[in-house]
């Protein structure tokens, strides 16, 4: 299943219909995502910034919910995607899982 990049996928979550998650819960995993990410990021790089992404805003088609982050703070994401398998139902479970396997995770 292709499932395209973290940002599509954001997206597709946020303005998901079909609600097989709540927005709610979805900015929880979220926030908890950017902070396992940001906690990642400080002990194997000692970067300061915390990774956050734009969920906040009002969801144009052209804006980028993950923001501006770099390749190592990417790579903090998708290891705190993997290590929050666990909180997700399986739907969401498996939209990240094919993220991450397509990422080479």
């Amino acid at each position: 299943m292709r499932t395209g990049g973290l940002n599509d996928i954001l997206k597709a979550l946020l303005d998901n219909n079909n609600k097989c998650i709540s927005n709610q819960e979805l900015k929880w995993l979220l926030q908890k995502i950017e902070n396992d990410a940001t906690e990642i990021s400080h002990a194997k790089y000692g970067l300061d910034e915390k990774i956050k992404f734009n969920i906040e805003c009002d969801h144009d088609p052209k804006d980028n919910l993950i923001g501006r982050q770099s390749l190592k703070s990417l790579e903090c994401i998708r290891q705190s995607i993997k290590k929050n398998l666990e909180l997700m139902n399986e739907n969401i479970k498996t939209i990240f899982q094919s993220y991450l396997t397509q990422c080479g995770e």
